[in-house]
């Protein structure tokens, strides 16, 4: 198993275990019925639930346990990690179970001597499922090879030894993590065509489990199919007429969402998760910031298409389409027929796992022309920026299907999940329907409505009440899924086991109930115990009002963020001030640092005069230590400098070059906010993009820094400081002319060169990136407007003299470098091209000796990228700047 601890950890959890079920075992020895169990998960909480599951039942029910464990070389390869048969069995049997059975060593004797192995209604679905599970492809080949015939035996294998196995033995329940593939799957149809109980637990929370028990059964195909009816149900009778009573709950549940403080969500784990903007303006800001980054008309509605996990559970439940590959094609096929929308397509952010064709790359390229189309990982884009930008979304049977109708956005569904028969979204009864839903969500976001109603938002959200709180039942003895696995939870689960009493513990009285209700979920509460509801779920923590939201993804619990008042400064990412990012890890000391490119949005107070901004961003060692999130680069690619965009409030304001290795680099960006760009209860958005993304970047551009640049240059880069103030009277008269040397130059965020290690340095930049940026400075301070003569000379090199060293070496040092700079001669200048169209600019240069001077109009809208080039191989360098306003 993986990360259950070391070795005494896990004999310790053994102990436990075996003298915490030690009273059970007498009274379940002469019994003649048993719960059936497996471990056939790699993972320990997995298999823990599992084995508190059955053994409530077997108390319930004085039944024996039966463990089945096992795995084979397919699901090793595709799935584990660790799973280790041992450990399983002696972990069972420390839980009290009275026989292991390896059911992959059943398959292996049964092929080895059977015949032709019967195929029983089911099995096509799940042997189908396997299949394309454990090869990881979309779909099945058209002419299987011997692999897939091999494993077709296999199955069938298992189809057989379970069939058996439920003959042999009198099973009282089944209880599996699992209800699909064969090892799982199987199982589960062997017990319902033996009218067997099936209880399967889930991986999330303290405990949840479905339940299916055959008197409620419908006659439908499979489990799933059967138990969304049934939670349907039970969501109408006894969830729904509650709402009112659960409706503070609720509210406190989708605040949590809303920060991913639970499950689901895991799709956007991690600090990408939270959604933190709190009005429509906050919204349509990162809305427009994200269309104009990906290239999408901001004045279309958005909608989200979900890509599956493309090989996971196929046929399970019911579907519209063949396959998941299959609804995911035509939609874009359809999508690419309608450009009066935008359509942003989404990979799942594990396909790796689950696909090794490149079935999603493969469509991107089919489409790849389409203007009104983009496609994504969805990693690529955080809550804040999704949630902002998306109208619709569209699936098949993701969390997202629950979640955005929450929050105010309509989902269609091209498929069942559990809870798709409780009027959160709109599911379509077949292909057809399913078109209609969407001609019919494009006729109505073209003119401005949605598809969502008040009522499928009150649903969605008491269902995410229902399943992160009402059906998650805790336990004294069993540790929280976030706790996560290894020592800390073997050891949290032996503490308990050596200490908790099994009285008043709410988990089996809940069982109990599940059990003889013959309900379809396991719950905290007894919500037919219609008078004990409102003392049972307690007092409200806040009082929710009537009236209708802010905005569709308020809650009753969100905190207000007061604007903060200029000036200020913000040197900490914990600062209210700092209330939304995208792609930005808040700090402690530092404001933070990006992932990617992204953004950070201040929450400041509307002024009706304009604003100075300074930022300071630097690279460190920690920069380059575990933040790239791209493949890993070469050695050479390892010390490209770094060259960075920072726009605010949509525009490009300036550029920043930053070289890689040794000492912090710093860098500072400076500009002018007018009135006009802060709107009324919006952000300040500061935006840190590589040179190369956004729409629009132009291909000169792109080709100029090719090579020459980091990839994902953003990656680890800090935000140190961010300082707003009014705008302050000029620095210069603008008359006068002025001169600056290159560290000063770099300090006031005209030129940017490489970064500056010392900030107090002054005197000449070396070059050795091969290319600098002239910016556009705010007006009136030096270098605004007028013209620039920048030169440019030699970097002297070698070690820099130490004070112990005589008079006579020191001299002999420079003297030395004097010659070599005169021998090498002046500096060659390439191209000087705009950032923003990627055109050349005209500039005049002229050489004299080992000088090179460049005259130019000061930049004004756009910043200029310049390359330059040694003269007889010796290393250019940034003298100083001249300003003639």
């Amino acid at each position: 198993m993986r990360l259950v601890g070391d070795d005494q950890q896990f004999d310790r959890l053994l102990d436990a275990a075996g003298a915490y079920w030690a009273g059970s075992r007498p009274s379940r020895a002469g019994s003649d019925q048993c719960v059936v169990t497996e471990a056939l998960h790699q993972d320990i909480r997995v298999v823990i639930r599992n084995l508190l599951m059955a053994n409530a039942l077997c108390d319930l029910l004085s039944a024996r346990l039966v463990v089945l464990t096992g795995t084979d070389e397919e699901w090793s390869e595709a799935l584990w990690e660790q799973y280790d048969i041992e450990r399983a069995r002696r972990l069972a049997e420390a839980f009290g179970a009275a026989e292991v059975v390896n059911v992959h060593d059943l398959v292996d004797r049964h092929l080895a001597g059977r015949g032709e192995s019967a195929a029983p209604a089911g099995l096509d679905a799940v042997e189908r499922a396997t299949l394309v599970r454990l090869a990881r492809v979309p779909r099945l080949p058209e002419t299987e090879d011997e692999w897939y015939r091999a494993r077709r035996d296999r199955t069938r294998a298992f189809s057989a030894v379970y069939a058996r196995l439920f003959a042999d033995v009198p099973a009282a329940a089944l209880v599996t993590s699992h209800v699909d593939y064969d090892q799982w799957g199987l199982a589960v149809e062997a017990a319902m065509r033996r009218e067997i109980p099936v209880v399967h637990v889930q991986s999330t929370g303290c405990m949840k489990a479905y339940a299916l028990f055959p008197e409620r059964r419908k006659g439908l195909r499979t489990f799933r199919e059967e138990l969304t009816g049934l939670i349907a149900e039970h969501f109408q009778d006894h969830v729904w007429p509650h709402r009112t009573a659960i409706k503070a709950n609720a509210e406190l549940v989708a605040s949590r969402a809303k920060g991913n403080l639970g499950r689901p969500s895991w799709w956007r784990a991690g600090r990408t998760s939270q959604f933190e903007l709190q009005s429509e303006t906050e919204r349509r800001q990162l809305r427009l910031l994200g269309c104009q980054r990906f290239g999408l008309d901001p004045d279309r509605p958005m909608f989200a298409v979900f890509n599956h996990a493309i090989s996971d559970a196929l046929g399970t439940n019911r579907e519209v389409f063949d396959d998941l590959a299959q609804w995911f094609e035509e939609t874009a096929d359809f999508a690419a027929r309608h450009d009066s929308v935008n359509w942003l397509f989404l990979d799942h952010p594990s396909q790796s796992l689950y696909d090794r064709t490149g079935h999603f790359a493969a469509v991107t390229e089919r489409h790849a022309e389409r203007r009104h189309m983009a496609f994504m990982p969805s990693l690529a884009l955080s809550k804040n920026m999704l949630w902002s930008m998306t109208d619709l979304g569209v699936t098949v049977r993701g969390s997202v299907s629950n979640e955005l109708p929450a929050f105010g956005i309509p989902v269609i569904q091209a498929g069942w999940s559990e809870w798709s028969g409780c009027g959160l979204s709109h599911v379509p009864e077949n292909r057809d329907d399913y078109w209609r839903l969407l001609g019919e969500a494009i006729d109505r976001h073209v003119k401005g409505e949605s598809m969502v109603t008040e009522e499928q938002r009150e649903r969605a959200r008491l269902w995410l009440w229902l399943y992160r709180s009402g059906a998650d039942v805790p336990s004294p003895l069993l540790p929280h899924w976030e706790m996560g696995e290894g020592d800390t939870y073997a050891h949290a689960l032996t503490i308990a086991m050596r200490h908790v009493e099994r009285d008043g513990d709410p988990f089996p009285c809940a069982v109990r109930r599940m059990w003889e209700r013959r309900e379809p979920l396991l719950t905290r509460l007894d919500f037919r115990h219609t008078t004990g509801i409102d003392r049972a779920l307690g007092p409200p923590v806040r009082a929710v009002t009537e009236a209708p939201p802010a905005m569709l993804t308020a809650t009753g619990f969100d905190t207000a963020v007061p604007p903060a008042q200029v000036p200020m400064d913000i040197s900490s990412g914990q600062a209210a001030e700092v209330q939304a990012a995208d792609h930005f890890h808040r700090g402690e000391q530092i404001v933070g640092r990006f992932e990617r490119s992204g953004l950070v949005g201040l929450k400041v107070a509307e002024a009706d005069h304009a604003l100075r901004v300074t930022v300071s961003l630097s690279v460190d060692d920690l920069s380059e230590q575990g933040w790239n999130l791209k493949r890993e680069t070469d050695a050479d690619d390892q010390a490209l400098p770094r060259l960075i965009q920072v726009r605010a409030q949509g525009r490009l304001r300036q550029c920043l070059l930053l070289e890689r290795g040794g000492a912090r680099k710093r860098g500072t960006v400076v500009f002018d906010l007018m009135p006009d760009e802060m709107p009324a209860d919006g952000l300040l958005c500061i935006e840190v993009l590589d040179v190369t993304e956004g729409s629009g970047v132009p291909e000169t551009l792109r080709g100029a820094v090719a090579g020459s640049v980091m990839d994902d240059g953003v990656a680890g880069l800090r935000i140190d400081r961010v300082r707003l103030q009014e705008l302050p009277d000029d620095d210069v008269s603008g008359t006068a002319h002025a001169i600056l040397d290159a560290s000063r130059c770099e300090r006031a965020s005209l030129i940017s060169s490489g970064g500056l290690v010392n900030l107090k340095r002054r005197g000449s930049s070396s070059l050795s990136t091969g290319m600098f940026v002239v910016n556009p400075v705010p007006q009136g301070v030096f270098g605004s407007g007028g013209d620039l003569m920048i030169r440019l000379g030699q970097h002297a090199g070698g070690t820099p003299a130490r004070r112990e060293l005589r008079a006579w070496p020191r001299r002999m040092a420079w003297r030395r470098a004097r010659r070599e700079r005169r021998m090498s001669g002046a500096p060659n200048v390439g191209q000087v091209l705009s950032i923003h169209n990627g055109d050349e600019v005209p500039v005049a240069h002229s050489k004299t000796g080992d000088t090179a001077e460049l005259s130019l109009r000061a930049p004004v809208e756009s910043p200029l990228l310049v390359t330059v080039a040694p003269a007889q191989g010796a290393e250019p360098a940034l003298i100083s700047a001249d300003w003639f306003p």
